[in-house]
């Protein structure tokens, strides 16, 4: 695979017989960040469309790699790594011999929550909300430069697309759009402005203030993609002065390809798979109540298996309510592994902030797998998808209910399996919708 940094004029073959644009996504390969995901399954796919991304990333020292994302990069994406003045030198370092171990995965996951100056804050100051853009407000002037002198070095680039967040990306594509010319596509993984979780903790004047960033980054764009349905709606509200036809929904996909690597030992017991991290707005207690009501009726077998973060209080809860033995730790996996670790369990569950607006990233990865899946969230766009691909769906503070599921797929035995429709939320389906919006907006 070919890497260009910062800037490598030369192309390959099929480069040049693809058209081009730019991408500017910060988390890209080898970052392992979720954000990096989408942009990467697009490059996978764009190429049966004759489409060809020239991606501009960014990389920093302690950033959570992976070589096997990087591997999975195909030759026809050219990278620049000029997004910060940081991102070049970050990854000639991590190419070092002595900067890397011996396995594939260049660094640790995050570990579970420990002291942070942060918690002494006042609540009122403890909030990320507070600062719109955060830390990479710094890079816009140089990532402005940078997206330049990429469409300089490759002047075939048709259109700019953005990946965000993080959300100062959008200003950096706008900006850009602005000077060039060039048609422009801002994709939103996650809302910004209209963020239901979000949104009410800032405080004025902070509000009104990312709403005019927000309304300045999309002023410029021929296209505004989100995540859902229900975004998608909430969007076309919020910017009722706007053509409704300027926004559409592109929801996250998953790519069977890309995370079928390695081999799983197994569960010796009945696992309800749970792949991610509890965190802000994520917590595990409904899971918990769900372990209890299991217990109660003689399942106490099962086992709750989180791949991800699983906080002190957490497994405090589940200690204090009696079904600690039930929840288990399970080792770090990386992403391309993920799919042997589902085929290992018997039920895949995805838990759901308590927001319509955001779908779990790891249902895409479910849907590509024949294991149950079981949704927690109160979230009627997500039960549609959850049902589509034979799932169930139960909202947030319903246990004896997901109990009730549970219980005949536990007793019937292990590993059940489900049919599901051939495509279901893809990444080939997903880019085939972005080459349709890039073919518009070049037209």
């Amino acid at each position: 695979m070919r890497f260009f940094c910062p800037i490598d004029t030369q192309t390959t073959w099929c480069q040049t017989r693809m058209r081009q644009f730019l991408y500017i996504s910060p988390y890209f390969p080898p970052g392992a960040r979720v954000g990096a995901l989408r942009p990467l399954k697009f490059a996978r796919h764009l190429p049966t469309h004759g489409w060809a991304p020239v991606v501009l990333c960014d990389l920093w020292p302690g950033a959570r790699t992976s070589t096997e994302l990087l591997d999975a990069v195909p030759d026809t994406t050219t990278i620049v790594r000029d997004y910060s003045a940081r991102a070049a030198g970050a990854f000639a370092n991590l190419q070092r011999p002595a900067a890397s171990p011996s396995n594939k995965t260049a660094s640790a996951p995050p570990s579970a929550k420990g002291f942070d100056p942060r918690d002494l804050l006042p609540q009122w100051l403890n909030n990320p909300e507070l600062i719109p853009l955060g830390e990479h407000s710094v890079h816009i002037p140089h990532a402005v430069g940078a997206a330049r002198r990429a469409l300089k070095a490759h002047p075939k680039c048709e259109a700019i697309m953005v990946n965000a967040d993080p959300y100062a990306a959008l200003l950096v594509g706008a900006h850009v759009a602005r000077q060039t010319g060039l048609p422009l596509i801002q994709d939103l993984r996650d809302p910004w402005s209209v963020c239901e979780l979000r949104r009410p903790r800032r405080p004025w004047p902070i509000l009104p203030f990312v709403d005019w960033l927000e309304r300045l980054a999309f002023r410029p764009a021929q296209s505004i993609i989100l995540n859902s349905l229900t975004t998608l709606e909430d969007y076309r509200r919020h910017y009722a002065d706007f053509d409704p036809q300027r926004f559409a929904c592109i929801r996250n996909h998953g790519d069977a390809g890309l995370i079928g690597h390695g081999e799983h030992g197994g569960f010796e017991r009945f696992s309800l798979l749970f792949l991610g991290h509890f965190r802000r707005f994520l917590e595990g207690d409904v899971l918990i109540e769900v372990l209890v009501e299991l217990k109660r009726r003689g399942l106490g077998h099962v086992q709750l298996v989180v791949t991800g973060n699983c906080p002190p209080d957490t497994m405090e809860m589940a200690h204090n309510a009696g079904v600690g033995e039930m929840v288990t730790k399970h080792d770090f996996v990386s992403y391309t592994s993920i799919g042997p670790v589902m085929e290992s369990a018997d039920v895949l569950v995805a838990l759901s902030n308590r927001s319509t607006q955001r779908i779990p990233a790891k249902f895409y990865d479910y849907a590509t797998s024949k294991r149950p899946v079981l949704v927690l969230a109160d979230n009627a766009e997500l039960g549609q998808m959850a049902r589509s691909i034979g799932g169930a769906i139960f909202g947030m503070d319903d246990p004896m209910a997901v109990a009730d599921w549970l219980e005949p797929i536990i007793t019937a035995g292990r590993h059940p399996t489900t049919e599901r429709p051939d495509g279901s939320f893809s990444s080939q389906q997903a880019t085939a919708e972005l080459a349709a919006i890039l073919d518009r907006i070049t037209a």
